[in-house]
């Protein structure tokens, strides 16, 4: 093959695979692998090059023998293959087996599934390494590898465990809890799926429906994880995530405590937003003009959807009360 061939073939290649993101690596991937439970990685110098300051970037020229197109080639699919299965000491190797080629494809003309695959490995392998560590928040965060491609929650938790041994802690909190509606927004699928499966074929093994509840026992699993994520929600005073998860399950099947769970968490909610709108009413007494008048008006709006949204508030003559008030105060401005 002529050198011009293999120059087009390599651009043509990498174009492509930018565009497919790696999904023929993962379509016939079936491993299992734990989202929380990462094998871990030995401390190892990091595979990737920092770029030397003040160099002026000179354009590179693709040279390449057919061969070795096709060994970089078979080198990126098992790279993105092992990342999936977390296996990031292979990883590691197959990039530190294709440093010969780091002039003329540099990790950064990695196709993305690729080029996260070795930052993510390589900071597991240098976690107290705060530079391998940034490089591998910002390429997941920049990947934009979405469920069915890649296993979003796992890639969520990692980041979340990269800002755990950054110190970051709040920002570790908000990736994991990412992680965990992503797990259950999947088992919200699977109980889908069951019901769907017990529609074509009710004697499905494993799926018979329980007599006492009319729930199948995935279904009983899937809603026993929503309701232990809406308590700790409650406890982390988010009563408002605690509603949304709860509305997730069908009406039909809340059982008494569900609904007990959902009103406490309104009552919650709507309490902590009429003390809110208490505050900005008294910030209003001390107002004149525009300003008193789009302070009104916010109480206005937050009562308003209140008794919108929350129609089942236990004290809803409370709320209306308020509201005629704040419409009183309003007409005077």
């Amino acid at each position: 093959m002529s050198e011009k061939k293999i120059i087009f073939k390599a651009i043509l290649y990498f174009s492509f695979v930018y565009f497919i993101s790696g999904c023929t690596s993962l379509k016939d991937k079936k491993d299992s692998v734990s989202i929380v439970d990462s094998p871990a990685v030995a401390p190892a110098p990091s595979v990737v090059e920092e770029p030397v300051k003040n160099s002026k970037q000179i354009p590179l020229k693709v040279i390449l023998t057919e061969k070795e197109f096709a060994e970089i080639l078979v080198k990126i699919k098992e790279i993105e293959d092992n990342f999936i299965s977390q296996n990031c000491t292979t990883v590691l190797e197959l990039t530190k087996s294709l440093e010969k080629y780091a002039k003329t494809f540099p990790i950064d003309s990695f196709p993305t599934l690729a080029q996260t695959a070795v930052y993510v490995c390589d900071a597991k392998a240098g976690l107290d390494n705060p530079t391998r560590l940034q490089k591998a928040i910002a390429a997941l965060k920049e990947s934009q590898l979405r469920y069915p491609i890649a296993n979003e929650a796992w890639l969520r938790n990692t980041i979340a465990d990269f800002y755990v041994a950054l110190g970051e802690k709040p920002n570790a909190l908000n990736e994991k809890r990412v992680a965990r509606d992503l797990v259950l927004a999947q088992q919200l699928d699977i109980s889908a799926l069951n019901s769907q499966i017990l529609q074509l074929n009710p004697q499905e093994p494993g799926l018979q429906k329980n007599p006492s509840m009319g729930l199948t026992d995935s279904q009983n699993q899937t809603i026993d994880q929503i309701v232990s994520s809406a308590t700790q929600m409650i406890n982390n005073d988010s009563p408002e995530q605690a509603i949304a998860i709860l509305d997730t399950i069908p009406a039909e099947q809340r059982t008494e405590p569900i609904k007990r769970m959902r009103s406490d968490a309104i009552n919650s909610l709507v309490m902590n937003l009429r003390f809110k709108v208490r505050a900005l009413f008294v910030r209003a007494s001390q107002q004149t003009g525009s300003t008193r008048k789009d302070t009104l008006t916010q109480c206005l709006q937050i009562l308003q959807g209140i008794i919108k949204n929350y129609p089942d508030y236990s004290d809803m003559a409370a709320v209306q009360n308020n509201l005629k008030q704040v419409q009183r105060e309003l007409s005077k401005s």
